[in-house]
């Protein structure tokens, strides 16, 4: 069971975005791979499928669900500009909390950190930390997915 503090100081390469990638980051490697859908179409279509991969970002943003939509602390701008911000317990939280909900889009966005900073028609961070829309954090998170793999999916259902 993955906890907020597994995110504390989660380093992102700004040029990665593969599903592998950010598996490793985690550490949920096994876990990911071990559910049936991945081990069903990876069977089907072959390990390196892009179906596969939709289907592990979907996996992985289920096993992130809980967290993502628990309550977590409003937007403190001067979080970003403190000198050292790993002095308390509020900014290890604060922090941990910041790294899980990039992680989230990143996954969701199928996108590299630089991309997806260059990505206006995709919320950021802030936007997802202050959840100022209707649905929770994992539904928006899970939207997102659907849009940005919409193709791969049609192209699979239309192979089938």
């Amino acid at each position: 069971m993955l906890k907020l503090d597994s995110f504390f100081g989660l380093l992102v390469d700004e040029e990665r975005s593969d599903v592998f990638h950010f598996m490793e980051l985690i550490d949920i490697n096994k876990v990911i791979e071990s559910t049936k859908v991945v081990k069903t179409l990876a069977k089907q279509n072959g390990k390196n499928a892009a179906i596969v991969n939709v289907a592990r970002r979907q996996q992985i943003l289920k096993l992130i669900k809980p967290l993502l939509n628990e309550n977590m602390l409003d937007y403190e701008a001067s979080y970003y500009t403190k000198e050292v911000n790993t002095s308390s317990e509020y900014d290890r939280r604060y922090g941990s909390e910041e790294h899980l909900l990039e992680y989230a889009l990143l996954v969701a966005a199928s996108k590299s950190k630089k991309v997806l900073a260059d990505e206006h028609k995709i919320i950021n961070v802030k936007q997802l930390r202050d959840a100022a829309f209707l649905e929770t954090r994992f539904d928006r998170c899970w939207e997102i997915l659907s849009q940005e793999s919409l193709h791969i999916v049609e192209a699979y259902r239309k192979s089938k």
